[in-house]
């Protein structure tokens, strides 16, 4: 892993804990997939906040339901590699834009 995969994992990661809870903080509820089923221009807000704050959104998911549902091992890993590639995806995008600017 390069040093660049590194910092885009770390931004990625933190970049969608910082969404999420501004999203909380201004709406007072916690943001979750039922994002996807706005309607209208709602939507057109909701989707970009969806993308980028998904790795949080899949850990947090995984987090309770391996503490309350009692979930399998292989499927804590299988969600937790999920989130490590899209938010090194994320963390990419954040990074060139960051560079761009």
């Amino acid at each position: 892993m390069s040093n660049m995969t590194i910092h885009a994992f770390i931004l990625g990661i933190s970049f969608a804990g910082l969404i999420c809870s501004c999203f909380e903080y201004l709406t007072g509820r916690p943001a979750n997939f039922g994002l996807m089923f706005a309607r209208g221009g709602a939507l057109i807000l909701c989707m970009p906040v969806l993308v980028f704050s998904a790795p949080y959104i899949l850990l947090r998911n995984a987090y309770r339901g391996f503490r309350m549902l009692q979930i399998s091992g292989s499927s804590l890993i299988f969600v937790c590699v999920t989130a490590v590639i899209w938010s090194i995806m994320c963390g990419r995008i954040v990074l060139y834009f960051l560079h761009t600017v």
